[in-house]
């Protein structure tokens, strides 16, 4: 949805500022988008492609059937993430490694019990991909590793790494005392196979996180991160100017009054250089919002007139003319 913005422009001719249509829309670098994500019947990776650069507008790609599943640990995904390297000439394409649908399930024991380890899948042009693996984050204490991102540092040439976790103390293997709330930990890699050792990244006494997403705002250094605050079940927002650690200014309130709220994926807007759009899982389905002044956390609830239904959890990719051309050709059927 492409809107136009008004300049005021006082002209010295006049002692009245006229309101001036100023297009705001660019020849975009990216020609398209791609979300990655899954359903609750089918824990499998989907994606649905945008009719151009109509961020509100999609395709379900593969007629509806799933591009990738799962060969490995419960071999079933959720909370789907894509991230490429600095030159986008590999991509990694990981997820969390749960099936609530397998006979038993119980929250309890996914949280207590749960893989240490993403799945992953490998790609040098969104087309090709190599079989499922496991990748382990964590060690013995953690009861779970959920809903992981990446962000590419091209400084060091490699990804920061980050996800979900409880912890349970060094010497209760079994997982029968008590635990940490849910943090966020998080590790390096250059490759998804090798990652250095987990760390806090945000961990509070009182209050459980989990579902970080990071949104890049096209300046050094300068980032929005969304968090999901676990006791309340809402999303909140925060803006740094010094890079991924900080300090974080938090906005006031949530994203949006709605509970319950998870899984933020939030991308900006390939032609309106101020507008990003930001999609938040009411637990059924995802709900799009988009603003026009990101760093104020003002964010309005889109019309779900034309948006696909039925996405959860996932991430929402800018494509380049050449990675869109071949995802169309390949994908849609």
């Amino acid at each position: 949805m492409l809107l136009s913005s008004v300049l005021l422009v006082g002209l010295q001719a006049c002692s009245t500022a006229y309101a001036v249509p100023v297009d705001k829309r660019q020849t975009p670098e990216y020609a398209g988008y791609l979300i990655s994500t899954f359903s609750d019947p089918r824990p499998q990776v989907q994606m649905y492609l945008s009719n151009g650069n109509d961020a509100l507008s999609y395709t379900f790609l593969n007629g509806g059937e799933p591009v990738l599943a799962s060969t490995v640990g419960t071999k079933a995904v959720r909370d789907i993430y894509l991230a490429p390297n600095g030159d986008r000439s590999k991509w990694y394409l990981f997820a969390t490694d749960l099936d609530i649908n397998a006979p038993g399930f119980t929250w309890a024991w996914a949280v207590t019990y749960g893989s240490r380890s993403i799945v992953v899948w490998e790609s040098t042009d969104l087309i090709n991909w190599s079989q499922s693996r496991l990748a382990q984050l964590e060690d013995s204490n953690a009861g779970m590793v959920w809903a992981p991102s990446a962000v590419w540092d091209a400084p060091s040439s490699q990804f920061y790494v980050f996800w979900a976790s409880r912890l349970f103390a060094a010497d209760d293997p079994d997982h029968t005392g008590p635990a940490t709330l849910n943090r966020i930990r998080y590790a390096t890699t250059t490759d998804f196979v090798t990652f250095s050792p987990a760390q806090d990244y945000i961990a509070f006494q009182d209050t459980g996180v989990i579902d970080q997403e990071f949104q890049y705002l096209g300046e050094t250094d300068s980032w929005v991160r969304f968090v999901k605050n676990e006791t309340l079940l809402q999303v909140y927002q925060e803006t740094s100017t010094t890079g991924l650690f900080g300090p974080w200014t938090r906005s006031p309130g949530y994203v949006s009054d709605r509970t319950p709220l998870e899984g933020p994926a939030s991308f900006k807007d390939n032609v309106d250089p101020d507008r990003y759009h930001l999609l938040l899982d009411d637990y059924t389905q995802y709900l799009p919002f988009q603003s026009d002044d990101i760093t104020a956390g003002q964010w309005s609830e889109t019309s779900l007139d034309g948006w696909p239904r039925g996405l959860k959890h996932g991430v929402v990719t800018p494509l380049k003319q050449a990675e869109y051309d071949s995802i169309a050709a390949r994908w849609t059927r």
